[in-house]
């Protein structure tokens, strides 16, 4: 995310995009439902904060999307908290009574833009259905919400005019990467519990470094910060299956993918997937897709699909370029 900062960092410029002119905000503007977003007005900027520092309990009167770059936040919407690590957002809307506090070991920066809303797409859901806290956005959320900030940098006369078009739909696309981070009706690992996703991401770390060694379920539930049997229950909650079912498929995912993309031999391929027995890793896939390794990738070299994996699309068993 240093990356990300160092990009504002312009010695004849400020980062920080100052309201021009009076910008009228009203405590409860209408919003209509439309085709795309509209805006009345958008500006933003980048903030520092020492260690410990904070922000007074404020009512906001207008939209606020919040990226932290660097340092984390506990934020506080009416009286409940949540911590925010570097890489989260945070969405506010009007009417929110919200207060910070920031990093206590250190500096925390964060990108920020502020705007007023006139309309929203049909398809979106209510504004209450908003995520308020998004800890593991996409990836792409960076990058655009940096593309966002250039512009707003560029562009003296915001807030005072309305941005155009092209700026309206920049923001459509970041919201709706936020709303709804997974539209076509998988699950989207933005509503995983905290658990599930800390014993996910040991998964695929141990999966695509190591991806022979041992990874029980009780050091999963260490990883998580809970106990075995509660790790159990929001598996089972959130995906339909048990910490060690998943990991399971989670290699099978990987051994599809490595099936149509790679020359490996089945006894290499097992191996790169975390069976050590090619015999074990051939009946297991067997069972899950109905089709042996050797025939499965001979149907795709032929030009047939792969089959959908058991899992919801977004839990990809690697997760590094």
């Amino acid at each position: 995310m240093e990356d990300f900062f160092n990009v504002f960092r312009r010695p004849q410029t400020c980062s920080y995009s100052k309201p021009r002119g009076r910008v009228e905000v009203s405590e409860s503007k209408p919003v209509r439902r439309s085709e795309s977003l509209g805006l009345d007005y958008l500006y933003g900027g980048l903030v520092k904060y020492r260690a410990g520092e904070s922000l007074a309990l404020r009512t906001l009167s207008d939209y606020e999307l919040i990226l932290i770059i660097e340092g984390s936040v506990c934020y506080s919407k009416d009286g409940k908290s949540y911590n925010v690590p570097s890489g989260g957002v945070v969405l506010s809307r009007p009417g929110f009574k919200e207060s910070c506090d920031w990093d206590l070991d250190g500096v925390t920066r964060h990108a920020y833009v502020h705007f007023q809303i006139t309309s929203i797409p049909d398809d979106w859901p209510d504004q209450e259905l908003w995520p308020i806290v998004i800890n593991q956005p996409a990836k792409v959320v960076a990058g655009l919400f940096r593309y966002l900030l250039e512009r707003v940098s560029n562009r003296s006369e915001w807030p005072s005019t309305a941005p155009g078009s092209n700026t309206c739909r920049l923001l459509e696309c970041l919201l709706h990467i936020l709303i709804e981070p997974n539209q076509e009706g998988g699950l989207a690992e933005a509503h995983i519990p905290d658990p599930v996703s800390q014993a996910l991401n040991m998964m695929r770390e141990t999966l695509d470094e190591r991806p022979t060694e041992l990874l029980s379920l009780e050091r999963l539930a260490q990883r998580s910060c809970t106990t075995e049997k509660h790790l159990c229950r929001l598996f089972k909650q959130s995906l339909g299956y048990s910490p060690m079912k998943t990991f399971s498929l989670l290699k099978l995912q990987l051994a599809m993918a490595l099936l149509s993309r790679s020359d490996l031999s089945i006894k290499q391929l097992a191996l790169r997937c975390g069976f050590e027995n090619p015999l074990y890793f051939s009946r297991v896939f067997s069972q899950t897709y109905h089709a042996s390794p050797s025939v499965m990738r001979r149907r795709m070299r032929e030009g047939e699909p792969p089959p959908l994996s058991p899992l919801p699309p977004e839990l990809t068993p690697r997760v590094y370029w």
